[in-house]
C-alpha cells in the first residue's frame, strides 16, 4: 500500500464525553454537637430485624431540626442546580437505625425522591450503593463497571442520594444511623 493512500488519524478530533442517567449523591460532615434526638417505640423492623424507630416516634429538639434543614438546603442545592433554580422539599419520614450484633438492611429503595443517612455513631460507613443496572452487568460477566458504591463516610457525615438508588447495608454491631426521606418540589425549571 503506498504512504499517501493511508489516512492519518485524525488526533485532533474532538471527543465528546456525556453523563446520561446520572445517579448524583452527595455527602458532607455536620456538626454533631448542633444535633439531638430522641427516639421512642423502637420495633424491629424490615427484613433484618433491625431495632428502628420507623414505626415509632422520632423526635428533634427545634435547634436540631433547623439545623438539619439548613443542611439539606445547602446538600440539595448541588444536586437540584442544574434542574432548577428553587425548589422547595419537605422531609416526609424520618427514624433511627440501632445496629447491634451483625445486624444488617437487604437491598431496598424508599418511596420518595431523595433519602438521607446520617452517621450518628458508628466507626465506619457499612452502607452499599448498587448500580440501577446490577443485574445486567452480572449477566454479562462484566469486569470493567462497578456494580456496587461503599461510600467512605465516618462519624458524623451525611449523604443524600436519589431514592430510587438501590442500596443496603453490611453486617454491623454497636452503630446508629438517622435515616430520611426528602420529596421535593421545582418551582423554577431552567
Amino acid at each position: 500500500m503506498k504512504k499517501d493512500n493511508v489516512k492519518k488519524l485524525d488526533t485532533k478530533a474532538k471527543v465528546k464525553v456525556e453523563n446520561i442517567f446520572h445517579n448524583l449523591i452527595a455527602s458532607k460532615q455536620l456538626d454533631l454537637s448542633k444535633f439531638k434526638f430522641i427516639g421512642k417505640n423502637y420495633e424491629k423492623t424490615f427484613e433484618s430485624g433491625v431495632p428502628t424507630t420507623l414505626n415509632g416516634i422520632t423526635l428533634f429538639p427545634k435547634d436540631s431540626i433547623n439545623y438539619l434543614n439548613i443542611q439539606l438546603t445547602q446538600i440539595l442545592s448541588y444536586l437540584l442546580k442544574n434542574l432548577c433554580k428553587d425548589y422547595l422539599f419537605n422531609v416526609t419520614g424520618i427514624w433511627i437505625n440501632k445496629y447491634k450484633k451483625n445486624d444488617y438492611q437487604a437491598s431496598h429503595v424508599h418511596p420518595s425522591h431523595f433519602s438521607f443517612i446520617i452517621y450518628y455513631k458508628v466507626d465506619k460507613s457499612y452502607t452499599m450503593f448498587n448500580s440501577p443496572v446490577k443485574s445486567l452487568l452480572e449477566s454479562l460477566k462484566n469486569n470493567i463497571f462497578h456494580t456496587e458504591y461503599n461510600p467512605n463516610l465516618k462519624q458524623g457525615d451525611i449523604i443524600v442520594f436519589p431514592s430510587y438508588l438501590e442500596h443496603w447495608v453490611r453486617p454491623n454491631s454497636n452503630n446508629i444511623t438517622v435515616s430520611g426521606n426528602i420529596e421535593v418540589t421545582l418551582l423554577n425549571n431552567r
